[in-house]
């Protein structure tokens, strides 16, 4: 039997039924759960989400100073030979890959390849274009929501006479491809310096695929940018090849393919982890049979197992393959719940994240120097 043919033999109920559409429901409810506590206890977030989607010039702040200061302590040992840089996803918290880029840099240990994800793409892709980290610390932390985030207000209004056909996000992405290509111009991902791939997923037919310059050498960064943070149901898809393509994050959160099995063997590689507790752990979620709404904490575990599980197994592989540095700069928690689009809407820790990325592969080449020696 075809696809077409069970489709047409598929009732609405056994859609509602599907045991696999479960794991699509419980993110719902926990996500409307986070949504809705945060806005009950936190007049940060609603302030948050207001500046995002309805600036004011009430809301115009001075530009960061210069995010990185002079090394005041000596720098350890760099590493030779290949170098990856492989990151989760987390929003604005993975600014942190700009400082750990910087740390790499002062200690004169040159990246080979970059595999980022998602929000980590804002910062890993004009990494790969050349720019320093510097540059793109001074770009990013620059950036204000009214420059990238583009509420779709005339879709949101026709959402209801339309019955919502063809609505799949609350932004529509233009801005965030402006921006980018007003600083990297027309450069493709087959001219990038640096070699950097993201993970995209298929709507029509359900597919992971990676881009970068071995998959989609003509394909612009900015393009590349704008579909790597598509985040369903927040940002628009965007069209590919007549097909509409989101953020692979929701399948591949640590993707290690493009670096394993797209370029050339590396000898070292930097994990960047902002997504997850320490080395890819699940959530703690003991006792949760005792709590009022106990589906809500249960849900929560469903709704990540699958991706949890397939980080870890990405981060055995890369660790199988190469010698592997893991760096957690910034606490898992900050992109948790609500946190995810927090940082994405206010850069104002940005910076921030980005020192701590620096101070943190600073620390984590000094222990790995300090193992070598013994």
């Amino acid at each position: 039997m075809t696809s077409a043919n069970r489709a047409r033999d598929t009732s609405p109920l056994d859609a509602v039924l599907d045991v696999f559409r479960m794991r699509q429901y419980f993110d719902v409810v926990v996500r409307a759960r986070d949504v809705a506590s945060s806005a009950t206890r936190d007049l940060r977030f609603v302030g948050t989400l207001r500046r995002g989607l309805l600036p004011l010039p009430i809301d115009l702040r001075p530009p960061p100073t210069r995010v990185f200061d002079e090394p005041s302590a000596p720098m350890p040992p760099g590493l030779g030979g290949r170098v990856a840089v492989v990151t989760t996803g987390g929003s604005g918290a993975l600014a942190s890959v700009v400082g750990v880029a910087r740390a790499l840099e002062e200690t004169g240990t040159a990246v080979s390849v970059y595999s980022v994800c998602s929000g980590a793409a804002l910062f890993g892709f004009p990494l790969g274009a050349g720019m320093s980290p510097q540059e793109v610390a001074e770009l990013t932390a620059s950036m204000v929501p009214r420059e990238y985030v583009d509420p779709g207000w005339r879709d949101l209004a026709l959402l209801v006479p339309t019955l919502g056909r063809g609505w799949a996000g609350l932004l529509r992405g233009d801005k965030i491809e402006s921006f980018y290509r007003r600083h990297l111009g027309d450069l493709t991902l087959g001219q990038l310096a640096v070699p950097t791939y993201a993970p995209i997923w298929n709507v029509e037919h359900n597919r992971l695929d990676y881009l970068g310059p071995r998959t989609y050498p003509d394909l612009p960064v900015a393009r590349a940018i704008r579909m790597a943070v598509s985040l369903p149901l927040f940002v628009q898809p965007v069209t590919l090849d007549g097909l509409s393509w989101c953020d692979g994050g929701i399948v591949d959160i640590f993707p290690v393919h493009p670096v394993l099995d797209l370029e050339p063997a590396v000898e070292h590689a930097i994990a960047v982890n902002g997504f997850y507790p320490h080395d890819f752990e699940g959530e703690d979620a003991t006792g949760w049979e005792h709590r009022p709404l106990s589906i809500v904490s249960a849900a929560a575990q469903v709704r990540t197992s699958q991706q949890v599980q397939l980080a870890r197994e990405n981060i055995a592989r890369l660790r199988a393959a190469a010698d592997t540095v893991l760096v957690e700069p910034v606490p898992y928690q900050k992109v948790a719940g609500t946190g995810f689009y927090e940082q994405f809407l206010d850069t104002a820790e940005w910076p921030e994240f980005m020192r701590a990325g620096r101070s943190s592969m600073l620390d984590a080449l000094r222990l790995e120097a300090a193992r070598r020696r013994r």
